[in-house]
């Protein structure tokens, strides 16, 4: 039986995941190979819910990168690409969690796809229907004032 390295997501949810899917992070990697995950791993900035994206996206390309050799051999995976495209049709505001998650874990080809996809997605809009679009919101505060208490000159 493979062992199995324990994941704590920032919410507190446990998830067992196999070592060879962890070790699709180089930064679990680097945690497993200096042997510090045997209590576990928090992750402070990853939610269960993306936290389950992340170990579905590892789990499928180490499945296919064992059920093949098209990817050692420098050849797409058709199959592969097809779930890639299925996975990241999310929303944009996951689209995005799943981006940081997967930078902060190091996970070099999710991150590249969800950058690229997240990019794809706003390219061509203005910024209004970019922001509108997001989860990002504008300020609704008043105009700042300066240091010493008086607004801002040309500002209301």
């Amino acid at each position: 039986m493979a062992r199995t390295i324990k994941f704590r997501s920032s919410d507190g949810e446990v998830f067992d995941v196999e070592e060879a899917v962890a070790m699709e992070s180089q930064t679990m990697k680097h945690v497993i190979e200096d042997d510090c995950a045997d209590g576990g791993i928090t992750l402070y900035n990853v939610t269960s819910d993306i936290l389950v994206k992340v170990i579905e996206y590892c789990k499928k390309h180490v499945d296919a990168a064992v059920g093949s050799f098209i990817k050692a051999l420098g050849g797409v995976d058709k199959d592969l690409e097809s779930w890639d495209g299925e996975f990241v049709n999310v929303d944009l505001a996951i689209q995005v969690d799943i981006s940081n998650a997967s930078n902060s874990l190091n996970i070099e080809g999710l991150l590249d796809l969800t950058t690229r996809v997240i990019a794809d997605n706003i390219r061509g809009r203005s910024h209004k229907r970019s922001v509108r679009s997001s989860t990002l919101k504008m300020s609704s505060r008043p105009r700042m004032r300066n240091g010493f208490g008086r607004r801002t000159p040309g500002r209301s």
